[in-house]
Formats: C-alpha cells, structure tokens, sequence
C-alpha cells in the first residue's frame, strides 16, 4: 500500500507543477465560485421574501387574536 501511495503523491506533485494544470484548476475554481455566488443570491432573495418565523408569527397572531388583517 505504501507504494502506491508514493505513487500517486509523485504524480499529483508531478501534475500540480504542470501550467496546464493549474490553469484548468483556476478555470475549474472560477467557475464554481461563479455557480456558488448565484445559489447564495437565489437563497437571500427567498429568504428575504418569506421570513418562516415572521409567517410563523402571523399564524399564532391570527389564530389567538382573531384577525385577518396581515397589515399590522
């Protein structure tokens, strides 16, 4: 096992020194970056449309004081 462990720490170190490589893997990181900024936009934008606690509130609101009104 110790062999093929020093194998592949050879090849990694190998394909890591590799411009080609680390051009992919900057490509590759930018992309993702990219991907993770516009789920993390998505998510405030649900967030800050529909509080739960805030909905959670009304309902109690409602059910004990016996209003419709969500204007309060």
């Amino acid at each position: 096992m110790s062999l093929i462990r020093t194998i592949m720490w050879k090849l990694a170190k190998r394909a890591a020194a590799d411009p080609r490589v680390q051009r992919a893997a900057v490509d590759a990181a930018v992309k993702v970056d990219g991907k993770i900024d516009k789920a993390a936009d998505k998510f405030v934008e649900v967030a800050a449309a529909k509080d739960p606690a805030r909905e959670a509130g009304r309902v109690v609101g409602r059910f004990f004081g016996g209003s419709n009104d969500d204007n309060k």
